[in-house]
């Protein structure tokens, strides 16, 4: 294996625990508190969790520590385990605070690791749809999983601790750096990144509603969430081998044909669920080219505020008309349209290339 696919290894399998933790900890307050207070609780999880992402990475940026972001979000984690107990207003804060905390400090590291490749983002985000979904199983069998997951956090902490850092993009503070000028309102790669991130809101639209339909059968949810991370790790050596702009394009269309018309197939599904998740690996890898001195912020903004963006369908009451044929269809070629656009603009636009990263040619 490529040794620069070691860290990303680890923080994927992190990603897993601490994802599987947040399931463990939201799935075990049904039993607990009226429906009212836990749609209240999930609802604040979320927000934390992936609203806060951006704000998170700035700050990781900021102060150049994604490492001590990505394990200070599993110090949170480990804290919301303890404090689920007795106290699940609590656990659901740490929760969601350390689980923005670890998504933008990994999510960072995983770039950096693989600078210029998808194959590193893609390991990184594969095991967290698999430890979400475990978590809530375990905790609607009744199972009070809490010491394996607190297990998993510390063990996983202290390698990623010990594990060698990649080079990081940030650029070293000149002594006498000219004054800075005024950006314009709107710069090319603002416009480039406005476009993947409503790219990446929609597919994640589908991704929830496929979800919703699936909703308390967790034998389906297990499965989907199988060929989700299969097809982000796949995904990721994939684009990296024939191009990121022809398998995002192409894995979306060919998604498109087997959600919206053949779902009612479980190989269909977790085949065109698996080219859906393919696409996540690209995303990550061009934000990243698109801000290459923040790959926190990188992080955050497609892990985090886009994910975000695709759920609100569902809090709107749209998930049943979303997870419709003509809904699928519709939504997944607007996300293939936009991302086609945007790297149809990137490589044109000489202005957006940098030193961080290779040439665009295997775009």
């Amino acid at each position: 294996m490529d040794k620069r696919l070691a860290l990303p290894l680890t923080l994927g399998l992190a990603h897993g625990a601490a994802d599987g933790t947040a399931g463990l900890l939201l799935g075990g307050l049904a039993p607990r508190a009226p429906l009212t207070q836990v749609a209240m609780l999930v609802l604040l999880y979320n927000v934390l969790a992936f609203g806060a992402q951006p704000l998170a990475g700035l700050l990781t940026d900021q102060v150049r520590k994604p490492r001590a972001a990505a394990l200070a979000g599993l110090a949170l984690l480990a804290g919301a385990l303890v404090a689920g107990g007795a106290w699940p207003q609590l656990a659901i804060v740490l929760a969601g605070l350390g689980s923005a905390a670890f998504h933008v400090g990994g999510g960072a590291l995983a770039l950096c690791a693989t600078q210029g490749r998808a194959s590193g983002p893609g390991l990184f985000a594969a095991p967290g749809v698999v430890g979400l979904a475990a978590g809530g199983a375990l905790a609607a069998a009744g199972y009070r999983a809490a010491w394996l997951f607190l297990a998993l956090l510390i063990i996983l902490a202290g390698i990623i601790a010990w594990q060698r850092l990649p080079q990081l993009p940030y650029p070293a503070a000149a002594a006498h750096a000219p004054a800075a000028t005024t950006p314009a309102a709107f710069e090319p790669h603002d416009i480039v990144m406005l476009v993947l991130l409503a790219a990446i809101a929609l597919r994640s639209a589908v991704w929830s509603s496929l979800q919703f339909v699936s909703a308390g059968r967790y034998d389906l949810l297990l499965a989907l969430a199988l060929a989700a991370a299969l097809g982000k790790i796949l995904g990721g050596v994939l684009a990296d081998w024939v191009g990121w702009r022809r398998w995002a394009v192409g894995a979306l269309l060919a998604a498109t044909t087997l959600l919206a018309f053949g779902n009612q197939n479980l190989v269909a599904l977790l085949t065109g669920v698996a080219l859906l998740q393919s696409a996540t690996p690209v995303g990550l890898a061009l934000a990243a080219r698109l801000a290459p001195e923040r790959p926190a912020t990188a992080a955050g903004l497609t892990l985090g505020l886009a994910v975000a963006i695709g759920g609100l369908p569902q809090l709107g009451g749209f998930g049943a008309a979303l997870s419709s044929p003509i809904g699928i269809a519709g939504t997944l070629l607007a996300a293939a349209l936009a991302i086609w656009w945007a790297f149809s603009t990137y490589t044109r636009a000489p202005v957006l290339t940098n030193a961080h990263y290779p040439s665009a040619r295997q775009l």
